[in-house]
Formats: structure tokens, C-alpha cells, sequence
């Protein structure tokens, strides 16, 4: 296992240096795929990201976009001759001294339009609420989108100069934060005040000189997402909910709109499902059916497998038509931190309507597989141990583009031919750089726990020698919902860099195991999940001889963290912990948190913490703190919305207070996301002080 004398150990820094791929569109004519290129800029301390076409046939890859906008989710018209794409555009300066309440406006993404022979791109909407979803009617004359809106006010569009005509009184107090709903942040967004999502439009006319002006299709305080139009342009299905105290739910409504009306109209409401965790929705080719991922009970919330549905747009009836298999569609894959965002991951139909092009989750892997609807039969059409996290097809569904990471290679787009074998990459971002490292090879483990099988990894140092044995990092995972699984992540590479080796599993709580495997947690979090972590860590070190039992950490971020704090407090023998973004006080969470009030009536049976508050306190890691005796670290980002600042700032005062060994680590300006999406150089500087505790105590 000696070190090659060509190749160095992966750092810290290095992540600087990666590329990364998402969002491949395949033409309709199947000719071309359009797809980003995201890169961090050293000396801006920010991501940069731009659009390139690969000509399927020859290979060859041009750059479309440049500048300094961040040009992102390309899609094409359907005659192929334009791309419509997101980009950020330069913030108003407004006032230096006070900045506006809701952290979203003027800094959102705007749609553009580009020629696909290259030229010049033309800026569409100049919206306060930002736009996402783009996707174009089958006529190619309008796009459908959606944007953040204030009932009250509509569509704004940004004006520059509006804050130096306000009153004193007004743009001095631009920064005062006033809600009336109960979703009035966001950890991806920030601050929404008394902001909705709503669907709205806009014409595209490659002639016009002059900027379209949007419409709004729905209004008032309800949300929607979602735009998928009909395939004879007249209607758009969008998923929302149109309840009063929707907020408080987590069931989701495809409702229909009418796609020509002059202004916002009332939603057909058509088939609702307790759960839609991705709401993408797919029009059958002749417009008869709807097809949507989700499941129907109202116990299981984000425990429950994300099924697929039929839903007669007739008469509004739905049927569950993947129900005999224990899968999840979508890619619920966690713990890749060589992403920007993905790509399209929902249902695609066939052209006849004979059956669906999927991704499914299984066994820590995530594949493409096309189901025949005759047959009720599902035909992987990628295999291995890897994860394809989005896809793209031509409108004849023959020529697909597969997004793909495995354990030793970030991401990268691969080309396959429906009912032919073999992959042929397209992409290779990486390549020069990935030859500079030698890099670890996670080994596929599997161990037994309370009667179940635990599937995970354990990631043995770089160039470790035989005899000699090795300090370990057990790495509890986010979640739950979600699935760990066979990505690169740099993070662990580089622990495996220094002389750790690694540890990770799917734990109960867990997609990919069957249903009663992922709910076998729900409202027990720290009971199950603690017995896999431990019995998982404990068979490997019986199994592999170069872990040193003696030496031991753990280490989890959001739930992982809520794990890692769980474990410390009973099991004595960690000689080093790292708590990052974690959930401490399960009674400060509902409120707090931008999901609290949703994840916890999911996980406690609807009982609120006033109604059962010492329940709630048995599920806190709070609560156990005075046994825990590990030497802990605690990072936390300071905008996160998810599990906020104070879970981190409590634990910490918390050990300080019991003489236990603890630093906080604070991060100003991020959010749940700093591991994966956080500034570049702020991502270095929380892993520098991971190797830096685990250096010191292990």
C-alpha cells in the first residue's frame, strides 16, 4: 500500500483546485447535451459557473456562456435553436448602512436566453424574487417559472435607485423584519418574510429589443412549484397546497392552471399525496396522465419511500403503480460534497407511454432503470457501484446523459444508449488533477446489528502499512430521509490523506433498505441508530486489523451531529469528537428551525412540545450532556436556519462549564450548507480545524 513516488497526499487546499459538473439537458434532437461547469475563484472567494455544449457524436465541448454571471439550469427550447438559463446579476447597491429585512431580494438568480450557436445572452426578467424552474411551453413562445412574491405587492422589479427616493423613516427601517406566516425563513434562501412561491410567465421572442414583461398566474398566501406544461401548451399542472394552514403541512396538491389566462387564476385542484418531497411532475405523452413521486401515509413524513403515482388528469384519481418495491425514486444520496446542485432526477416518460425512465435508490447506490407499465417491471439501465444523481434524455428517450460519482471520482456526464450496454463518458472535469493524488478506495463492509444487516464503508489511511494500525474516525450521517452512499467526498479523502481511516454506514433511518428499515427510527432517534453505529464500528474493528480500537473519533454534521453528541454521552471511549450544525434541544427546535414544526409532528405522532415536553427532552443530546467527557469540537454556521446557531453555542457553553476539553468554531455568512456549498475558503478553514482536533487528541 506504499504511496506511488508520482503522486501526493490530497489537502485541504486541493478542494480549491476541483471542478464540478450538474444539470446535463440533452437536446431533443438527441445531437447535443448542455450542461455547467462550476469552478471556486481563489482570489473572490466565491464559485463561478458557466454553460458548455458537448456534441454527443464527436465528443467535442464548447464553452456558451462567459463573463461574471453564474450561468446555471439550462433549457432548451424545443426547437433546439435557444437555452434559457438562470444567472446572478450585480445586487443593487442601495444603502451601505442598512440592508433589506428579506435576505433574498436583488440577489437571486434571473433568466436569460441564449442563441445555442453562441452570441450574445439576453436578460429576461429583472424580478426583487428572483427565478427558478424555468421550463418552456411545447411551442417555444413562453416560459413558465417561478418567483417570490409578497401577496400584497406581486411582481416587483428591481429599481436600483427606488431606496434613495424613500423617507427617512422607511429606508432606515428597510432592515426590520415583519411576518405574518409561518415559513418566513429558509436555510437555502434566508429570510422570506412575508414572501410566496408562485408561478408565473414570461413570452420569449428572439426579435423583441425590448425586456418581456412577466405575468403572475397565481396569487394570494399559498405556495406552488413545480411548472410542467401539458403537451398541447394550454394548461400547466403545479404542485402546492392551497389549505389555509398549509404551512403547518406537509401534504402537497397537483393542481392544474389555465397556462393562457391574463393575470392570476384559481388552481384546479386534482390529486393530493401526504408527501411529494420532490413535486416534479411529468406529463404523459398524449396528456392523459400525470406521474409524480411520493407516498400517502400521514405517519411516515421524510421516513416514508418515495413511490411512483399515476394520476388521471380526467377525473383526479391516482394509483401507486411501484408499490410491490421497496424503493425510493429520485437520488437521495448524502455525504457528496463535490456538487453544486444536481440536476433533473424525477420520472420521465417514454414516448409511447408504455413506461418510465427512473432513478432508484438501493443499497447505497442510485441507478437509472425504466419502468414498463404492462409488466409493472423495472430494468436497471446503469449498474455498479455508483450513484447517478441526475439524467437527461432526447425527446425519443434512445440517447441518454447520466450524471455520475463514484468513491474515487467527483462527477462527470456519461452517455448510453436505451437497450444497448455500456456507458461512454463524455466528461472528464478532474482528469489532470485526479492524477496528481493517490487516492483512497473505500472498502464495502457489511455487519449485523438487532437482527439487521448494516451496509457501509470503511475507508482505510492512504499508503497504510500492514501491521501497523491506525487511528478512526466514525462519521454519523445527515438526515434522516436520506441514504449514504458510494460518492466522492474530499473531506473523508482527506482524512484518509493524513493516517485516518473512516467509517460511515446506513444506519436504520436509512433509505435503501426497505420501508421498515427507514422508519424503524422515527421518533427514536438515538435508540436503533446508535445500536447500528456502534455494532458497525465494532465489527469492523474486529474485522480490519490497521484500525486502532485504542484511537477513536466521531464526527457528524445536522443529524450526524445530533449522532455524534448521543454517542459521546453514553459511549466512554472516544478520545475525540466533532459536532458540526447539530440539533441539541428537540423542544427549541420546533420554532426555530425553518422545518422544526414539520419534522417533529412527523417524528412524535402530531404531539407538540408543550404536550409532551418530557419526551421531547429524552430525544434532546442536551439533556445528557454532564455525562459526556470526550474532548469536543463544535462548528456552526451562523445563518443556518436549519438547526441554528444557539444548538452549537449551548453545547459549547455547556462543556465549558463541565471542564470538558471544547472550542467553538463560528462561521459568519453561512448556512446549513458550509460542508458542501459554503464559501471556498471558509470550507478549507473548517477542515484545518477538524485535522487540527483530531491531531491533538488522537
Amino acid at each position: 500500500m506504499s504511496q506511488s513516488s508520482e503522486q501526493r497526499r490530497l489537502g485541504t487546499r486541493d478542494l480549491l483546485q476541483f471542478q464540478m459538473v450538474d444539470d446535463p439537458q440533452v437536446s431533443s434532437d438527441g445531437t447535443q447535451v448542455a450542461w455547467v461547469k462550476s469552478w471556486m475563484e481563489i482570489d473572490t472567494d466565491r464559485y463561478r459557473a458557466h454553460l458548455y455544449l458537448t456534441d454527443l457524436a464527436t465528443g467535442t465541448t464548447r464553452q456558451l456562456t462567459s463573463g461574471a454571471g453564474q450561468g446555471t439550469h439550462p433549457r432548451w427550447s424545443p426547437d433546439g435553436r435557444t437555452i434559457a438559463f438562470l444567472a446572478t446579476v450585480s445586487p443593487p447597491e442601495g444603502d451601505s448602512e442598512v440592508g433589506e429585512a428579506t435576505s433574498f431580494r436583488g440577489r437571486l438568480p434571473q433568466l436569460f436566453a441564449i442563441p445555442a450557436s453562441g452570441g450574445e445572452p439576453r436578460q429576461l426578467t429583472h424580478l426583487a424574487g428572483g427565478v427558478s424552474e424555468p421550463c418552456w411551453s411545447p411551442d417555444g413562445r413562453t416560459i413558465a417559472f417561478t418567483t417570490l412574491i409578497d401577496p400584497d405587492r406581486g411582481l416587483e422589479s428591481l429599481d436600483p435607485t427606488a431606496t434613495d427616493e424613500l423617507d427617512p423613516f422607511e429606508r432606515f427601517n428597510r432592515d426590520v423584519l415583519v411576518v405574518n406566516r409561518v415559513r418566513w425563513k429558509s436555510d437555502s434562501l434566508g429570510l422570506l418574510g412575508s414572501h410566496y412561491r408562485h408561478v408565473a410567465r414570461v413570452q420569449f421572442d428572439p426579435d423583441a429589443s425590448e425586456l418581456p414583461q412577466p405575468m403572475l398566474l397565481t396569487s394570494g398566501r399559498s405556495e406552488y412549484t413545480s411548472p410542467a406544461w401539458s403537451p398541447d401548451g394550454t394548461t400547466l399542472a403545479i404542485a402546492g397546497n392551497l389549505d389555509p394552514d398549509f404551512e403547518f403541512e406537509r401534504k402537497q396538491f397537483i393542481y392544474l392552471l389555465d397556462a393562457a389566462a391574463d393575470g392570476p387564476t384559481e388552481p384546479q385542484e386534482l390529486f393530493g399525496l401526504e408527501e411529494m418531497r420532490s413535486s416534479d411532475l411529468a406529463w404523459s405523452p398524449d396528456g392523459t396522465t400525470l406521474a409524480v413521486c411520493g407516498h400517502n401515509s400521514p405517519v411516515l413524513g421524510h421516513y416514508g419511500l418515495q413511490k411512483l403515482w399515476l394520476v388521471s388528469v380526467a377525473d383526479g384519481s391516482g394509483e401507486c403503480v411501484t408499490e410491490q418495491f421497496e424503493l425510493s425514486l429520485g437520488d437521495y444520496s448524502r455525504n457528496q460534497d463535490m456538487r453544486r446542485y444536481g440536476g433533473d432526477d424525477g420520472p420521465r416518460w417514454l414516448p409511447d407511454g408504455s413506461g418510465l425512465l427512473l432513478l432508484i435508490n438501493e443499497g447505497g447506490e442510485v441507478h437509472l432503470a425504466e419502468f414498463t407499465l404492462a409488466e409493472r417491471k423495472l430494468t436497471r439501465l446503469t449498474e455498479g457501484d455508483r450513484v447517478v444523481y441526475a439524467f437527461s434524455t432526447d425527446a425519443s428517450r434512445e440517447t441518454l446523459v447520466v450524471l455520475i460519482t463514484t468513491s474515487t471520482q467527483p462527477c462527470d456526464l456519461f452517455a448510453l444508449q436505451r437497450g444497448a450496454e455500456g456507458l461512454r463518458q463524455l466528461t472528464d472535469v478532474n482528469a489532470d488533477l485526479l492524477t496528481e493524488f493517490e487516492l483512497c478506495d473505500p472498502i464495502r463492509f457489511r455487519s449485523h446489528s438487532s437482527g439487521v444487516e448494516v451496509d457501509g464503508w470503511v475507508m482505510p489511511p492512504v499508503g497504510y502499512e500492514p501491521g501497523r494500525r491506525y487511528p478512526v474516525i466514525l462519521y454519523t450521517g445527515g438526515g434522516p430521509g436520506g441514504m449514504r452512499a458510494s460518492v466522492f467526498c474530499h473531506e473523508w479523502q482527506v482524512y484518509a490523506a493524513r493516517g485516518y481511516a473512516v467509517i460511515n454506514c446506513n444506519a436504520r433511518g436509512n433509505y435503501g433498505y426497505g420501508q421498515e428499515f427507514s422508519a424503524a427510527t422515527r421518533g427514536k432517534w438515538g435508540d436503533l441508530d446508535y445500536e447500528d453505529n456502534i455494532a458497525y464500528l465494532n465489527d469492523a474493528l474486529a474485522e480490519f486489523d490497521f484500525l486502532d480500537p485504542e484511537r477513536l473519533a466521531v464526527a457528524g454534521g445536522s443529524y450526524g451531529g445530533y449522532m455524534a453528541t448521543w454517542i459521546i454521552a453514553r459511549h466512554p471511549n472516544f478520545r475525540a469528537a466533532v459536532v458540526d450544525r447539530y440539533l441539541g434541544n428537540r423542544n427549541a427546535f420546533y420554532g426555530t428551525g425553518d422545518i422544526g414544526f414539520l419534522l417533529d409532528r412527523v417524528e412524535f405522532g402530531g404531539k407538540l412540545p408543550w404536550e409532551i415536553p418530557d419526551i421531547y427532552l429524552e430525544r434532546s443530546p442536551i439533556h445528557y450532556v454532564g455525562s459526556i467527557q470526550t474532548p469536543t469540537l463544535v462548528v456552526h454556521s451562523e445563518l443556518d436556519h436549519r438547526c441554528p446557531v444557539g444548538n452549537g453555542e449551548q453545547l459549547y457553553t455547556a462543556l465549558k462549564h463541565l471542564g470538558v476539553p471544547t472550542e467553538l468554531v463560528r462561521f459568519p455568512n453561512e448556512n446549513h450548507e458550509l460542508s458542501r456549498t459554503g464559501r471556498p475558503w471558509h470550507r478549507v478553514f473548517r477542515l484545518e480545524r477538524y485535522l487540527d482536533w483530531f491531531g491533538r487528541y488522537l
